[in-house]
């Protein structure tokens, strides 16, 4: 760190032009805390890719150089002058920032003006951001363009990025005491190895002559007699996490009923190469029963794939980010599965993931990671994810959900062990030329979210969906093909002209209440909308609109005190 000074003040000053990662400000008066939060973010960011440990953001500075002096000239700033103004400075920030900067108070310094009158000199020290993780500034990164702000162009995101992977937390060697290791897991290991290697019997007979050590070394988790974090996480006995030189790894299992409270849980320490036998062993699994289009015997399949499982905890233990002290989660609900892990997820998009042409060529933990894909555990780095909702398409259940989370970076993936939509697409899935891609967005339409417009117009184009959003569905050309047609008909729902006649029909008797009505109309329009607040919501805008016609009225009190009276029966149309 430099040491502030008004000479180090003057070298700023004689800079021929302001930095990347320096920047002036006059501020004579004031300064907006919003302006200072994105210029901290750029600074910082720019910093760290320039090798600097600061930026530095010089407030009563003007930013011209003076042609005769040769240095910027000195205004003066009143900002941030007062002890609970600067506190409330620190606190828009760090407010701000993801993750937080905490600034430390400016350095003060009194300089001359070019009168010759004292000026007053802040400057505030940016600190680089941390290796791997860039600043935002309410969720948006800031970088610089000479001395321009700006938004942090992507490759240099993607640097900044790639920096937690090119430090590896888990190559780093930690002990020489081979007894912390755990002579199951090791043999659990060399299993797994014999397994990823059984069509190449010279290579399993190599293994088998191994000592443990010599198999450890080649798989690089020992290096020069010396145990690697990645050898203690996956194969060290629980009192080895003490060598770790932080938290813990951990894996907690909790299973919730359908209130959402938890049952029951239980938590999995080292070695993590058993804890993922001894988790996966917790989850209940169970028979689906899937009737395909036009058979008559349905399929009978598990509610979640083994391999998919397995891949997803997988891919948790892998690129969990050790460092942040957090834990992996799994959370088993009623008929889903959520993994979670810390850790920013490197591609930086589930789309760039699903369209790459090749896998992602970065890993956080490369030496972890690197021995796992040795022992079978894991496909190399994205082709498992792709591989998992490959395999979802393939059973004819929900596509994985993806959370990316910035703050605190995380990972959170969410299995289905259901069926949402039988009708529609399950029945998709079984066409063999439906594409990933197209597969992906079906899902969506299935979970009630909007496909980008374009994408929408394309599916409707290939004709495979019809109606207007929310209420996209399964289009009847499709249906007919897929001898979906009863189930179409069942999502399409009944008409408004239908459910109208009914209701006329049902006040032909007597005048009814809005309890009858419901009881005529909320089981036939389950199919169409499942929830019972909005099927109720959907017959008070039905009978709304039936009074507005004049074929009904209400003869009662209002709201729920309403009796629906038949004035004029409906008109059928030609």
């Amino acid at each position: 760190m430099n040491d502030v000074t008004g000479e180090f003040l003057n070298e700023l000053r004689r800079m021929s032009t302001e930095t990347e990662w320096l920047e002036f400000k006059r501020a004579g008066q004031t300064f907006s805390f919003d302006q200072m939060a994105q210029y901290v973010s750029a600074l910082a960011n720019e910093a760290n890719l320039h090798r600097r440990e600061e930026g530095w953001l010089v407030m009563g500075i003007d930013d011209r150089l003076d042609p005769t002096t040769g240095m910027r000239p000195a205004i003066g700033t009143e900002f941030a002058r007062a002890l609970p103004e600067l506190n409330r400075i620190r606190e828009s920030v760090a407010a701000q920032t993801a993750p937080p900067v905490v600034l430390h108070p400016p350095h003060e310094l009194e300089v001359d003006r070019p009168d010759g009158a004292p000026a007053r000199v802040l400057l505030w020290r940016i600190p680089a951001a941390p290796r791997g993780v860039p600043v935002s500034c309410k969720g948006h990164y800031w970088g610089r363009n000479g001395e321009k702000l700006c938004g942090l162009p992507l490759h240099k995101l993607d640097t900044l990025r790639a920096q937690s992977a090119l430090h590896d937390w888990s190559a780093a060697v930690v002990t020489q005491d081979w007894a912390l290791l755990s002579a199951p897991a090791i043999a659990r290991a060399r299993e797994l190895y014999a397994r990823r290697y059984a069509s190449k019997p010279d290579i399993v007979k190599e293994m088998l002559g191994q000592t443990d050590a010599q198999f450890l070394h080649s798989l690089r988790l020992a290096v020069h007699g010396g145990l690697t974090r990645a050898a203690l996480v996956l194969l060290g006995l629980p009192t080895a996490a003490s060598q770790l030189g932080g938290p813990t790894p951990r894996i907690s299992w909790q299973l919730l009923d359908h209130r959402n409270e938890p049952v029951t849980h239980q938590h999995f320490g080292l070695p993590l190469l058993s804890s993922i036998d001894a988790l996966i062993a917790r989850i209940r699994i169970i028979e689906i029963n899937i009737l395909p289009p036009r058979e008559v015997a349905p399929l009978n399949l598990p509610n979640y794939d083994d391999w998919v499982l397995r891949e997803a905890l997988h891919n948790c233990v892998a690129h969990q980010d050790y460092t942040q002290g957090g834990r992996i989660l799994v959370t088993e609900g009623p008929d889903t599965l959520r993994f979670f892990n810390y850790g920013e997820f490197l591609p930086g998009s589930l789309d760039k993931v699903l369209h790459a042409q090749q896998p992602e060529q970065r890993y956080r933990n490369a030496c972890l990671a690197d021995a796992m894909v040795e022992l079978d555990l894991m496909e190399t780095l994205n082709r498992g994810v792709k591989g998992m909702f490959r395999k979802q398409k393939e059973r004819f259940f929900p596509l994985p959900d993806y959370d990316i989370a910035a703050q605190p970076a995380s990972v959170s993936v969410m299995l289905y062990g259901r069926v949402l939509d039988k009708g529609y697409v399950d029945a998709l899935m079984t066409n063999s030329d439906l594409s990933l891609e197209d597969a992906v967005l079906l899902d969506q339409i299935q979970k009630g979210r909007k496909p980008p417009a374009g994408e929408l117009r394309r599916l409707r184009a290939k004709g495979l969906v019809e109606g207007r959003s929310p209420r996209l569905r399964i289009s009847a050309q499709l249906a007919v093909a897929m001898g979906q047609e009863v189930a179409y008909l069942n999502q399409k729902g009944p008409s408004v002209e239908d459910c109208k006649k009914a209701v006329c029909d049902l006040l032909a008797m007597a005048p009814q209440p809005r309890v009858e009505i419901d009881a005529l109309l909320m089981d036939k329009l389950m199919l169409w909308i499942p929830g019972a607040s909005e099927r109720k919501k959907y017959i008070k805008e039905l009978l709304a609109d039936m009074a507005r016609q004049g074929s009904i009225r209400n003869i009662g009190k209002p709201t729920r005190g309403a009796v629906w009276a038949l004035v004029a029966p409906m008109r059928s149309r030609v």
